[in-house]
């Protein structure tokens, strides 16, 4: 099972929405939709749920046509499953009965013991066996989630839907969830798609990650790809901080004023190049007292456990800089900077 979706464009009245974003989703991988809001992803996801006719392209799975401008396969004969981010659990349901709802109006076929071990199994990947006879406001948010879970696999979808599903929880908790979800994953192989503005869960869950932007992808990659490799300056500044330093390109060379030596580009995209920078990553740089390299002052010092982020002062513009404990430059000290 693998989704084609080719030149897909929407419009909300006059307003453009998603312009000729095309991708190929392949079976069993987890791909994020990464962006800031309104950039296009959660439309993009009711898209492929069938809640939204595109107004140009297609979206077929295994050369048969879900969606174009003129036709729709509805959503309740897609073979998906959805978690959304606001839970949609019904009060006067318990668990059991959120997760056995969809093999009731979906999967008729099926015989009461075959229901019930389906239910179990989705139960059981959940984390939630034990709770079956508790209702929704019994339920902690955590909890709730891993119902909705449950209630999205049970059926076995070929395609699982997420949006946004972590963005109610708090820090602590989205971190247990992501292990969760991953761990679904890889026990049902169902090809994910998930929509986040979380670039921690992006790149901590994803196979691939499809970066959105005004509507626009950006870059799609692995995860390593998308954050060592940027291919646009958005993408350098929206995946983690990036420190864009000014200099000169001759051919795949790269020098600023200070530096010992000319830095290699052979991995740094043609985009950087024309605007006379080069991308480093806050990690990427080392700080010394004496020697050459990009000279600056340490204008900030925040501890944050294994390490302390610096920020820099070089030629009027600031830069960041994460150095492992025990590092210990103070404010105002002259330092030098070259990537490791």
């Amino acid at each position: 099972m693998s989704f084609e979706i080719k030149d897909i464009s929407m419009t909300y009245g006059d307003t453009p929405v998603l312009r000729h974003i095309s991708a190929t989703i392949k079976k069993g991988e987890f791909l994020s939709i990464l962006g800031p809001s309104g950039c296009g992803k959660t439309t993009f996801l009711k898209i492929l749920a069938g809640f939204l006719k595109p107004v140009s392209g297609t979206i077929s799975m295994d050369g048969q046509l879900y969606s174009d401008s003129r036709h729709t396969v509805p959503t309740e004969k897609r073979d998906l499953g959805m978690v959304f981010q606001s839970f949609a659990l019904w009060p006067y349901m318990n668990v059991r009965e959120h997760v056995e709802f969809p093999l009731c109006h979906r999967q008729k076929h099926m015989s009461r013991e075959e229901r019930k071990k389906a239910v179990e199994e989705a139960l059981a990947a959940a984390g939630l066996s034990g709770l079956e006879t508790r209702y929704p406001d019994e339920l902690s948010g955590g909890q709730k989630q891993r119902v909705s879970l449950a209630r999205a696999i049970v059926a076995k979808p070929s395609l699982l839907l997420m949006d946004e599903p972590l963005s109610a929880l708090d820090a602590d908790l989205r971190i247990s969830m992501r292990q969760l979800i991953q761990h679904i994953h890889r026990v049902t192989g169902t090809t994910v798609v998930y929509v986040t503005h979380d670039q921690g869960e992006a790149l901590s869950l994803s196979d691939r990650i499809m970066i959105l932007n005004h509507g626009e992808i950006e870059q799609t990659g692995t995860p390593q790809e998308v954050y060592l490799y940027p291919a646009t300056a958005f993408t350098a500044s929206f995946i983690g901080r990036c420190n864009l330093i000014e200099g000169t390109w001759n051919n795949n060379n790269f020098q600023a004023a200070g530096l010992p030596d000319a830095w290699k580009g052979d991995h740094i995209s043609d985009c950087f190049k024309k605007e006379s920078l080069y991308p480093v990553r806050p990690e990427q740089f080392f700080m010394t007292r004496a020697g050459k390299g990009l000279q600056g002052i340490v204008r900030g010092r925040l501890y944050s456990g294994r390490e302390i982020h610096y920020t820099v002062e070089h030629r009027g513009k600031i830069m960041t800089i994460y150095e492992p404990v025990p590092s210990d430059f103070q404010i105002g000290e002259e330092v030098y900077l070259n990537c490791r």
